[in-house]
């Protein structure tokens, strides 16, 4: 079950994002090198998010690249054996740190319903989880806005006409996400700049916000505040080329702080050596 008491874990110590040899576009690692890593690293909690399974219908409306809708999320066949896997690991290492079983969960909401009752089904499994956004509704069908340049340019980019839409349709659907109530809601919004991913592929005086996109990014963050939850603090595009930045931005970051939003360091490891990236500026923002 997803408690409010998440909110008193120390988010300095805390690696809220990491994903495991479930994940079909992972590394295949095992998820106890992870583990140990994140030990290593100093974390003293440790959140385990895997894609959650899509809804059956998602595999019929998704289109784009093969690759970003048959890898987006581990089979829901494979739940028993995660489970098995994670919940032994939490046991072994419950004595070096706090292990948290749970998901990145896709909103989309055509199937939120079905979301919704998964998420009471296995309430009793999950400790913690994500509510993220990957996924726009365009006129031929779902398009995955981080899977490559050039599937964002073939898919969101072509059916919303320029990056400002793409990022205000992009900040609408996370705002759904953030109104959405459902029993045993995620507590958590994954990078919810996403839509930035591949803004350095860009000219440089591509423009990406207007005042609609401050404006939604506001009432985001306000109703966060409001129903005291957190935001995930992604730092996997620092040190990647297309990107360069955290999601959220280093501005939204601050704006939440202000806020007194509760920030959860996220690394989204996909690989072992990846479990502390962005981890020391993750440390030292705002300062």
């Amino acid at each position: 079950m997803i408690s409010s008491e998440l909110l008193n874990y120390d988010s300095k110590t805390w690696n809220g994002h990491t994903h495991t040899e479930f994940c079909p576009h992972g590394s295949g690692e095992d998820t106890e090198l992870f583990i140990k890593r994140a030990i290593k690293s100093g974390f003293k909690t440790y959140t385990i998010t895997e894609h959650f399974p899509m809804a059956p219908d998602f595999y019929r409306v998704a289109k784009g690249a093969e690759h970003a809708i048959t890898t987006a999320a581990m089979p829901i066949e494979e739940l028993p054996a995660y489970f098995e896997k994670m919940n032994y690991l939490k046991k072994k290492y419950s004595g070096f740190i706090k292990i948290l079983v749970g998901f990145e969960i896709d909103y989309i909401e055509q199937f939120s319903d079905w979301t919704s009752q998964m998420l009471v089904e296995y309430q009793e499994q999950i400790d913690d989880a994500i509510l993220s956004v990957h996924f726009l509704p365009t006129k031929t069908g779902l398009r995955a806005v981080d899977e490559s340049y050039k599937d964002f340019c073939d898919g969101v980019l072509r059916e919303y006409q320029t990056p400002i839409q793409v990022a205000n349709a992009y900040l609408e659907r996370i705002l759904k996400a953030v109104k959405w109530q459902t029993d045993n809601k995620p507590k958590r919004y994954g990078h919810i700049t996403l839509y930035r991913k591949w803004i350095r592929d860009f000219p440089v005086e591509t423009i990406w916000e207007d005042e609609k996109t401050k404006e939604l990014t506001d009432r985001i963050l306000t109703r966060i505040q409001k129903n005291h939850e957190m935001l995930d603090c992604n730092m996997s595009g620092l040190k990647r080329s297309t990107q360069q930045e955290p999601s959220p931005t280093w501005e939204i970051i601050y704006q939440a702080q202000a806020k007194g939003i509760k920030l959860v360091y996220g690394s989204d490891a996909h690989a072992v050596s990846s479990i502390d990236q962005g981890y020391t500026e993750f440390l030292n923002m705002g300062e």
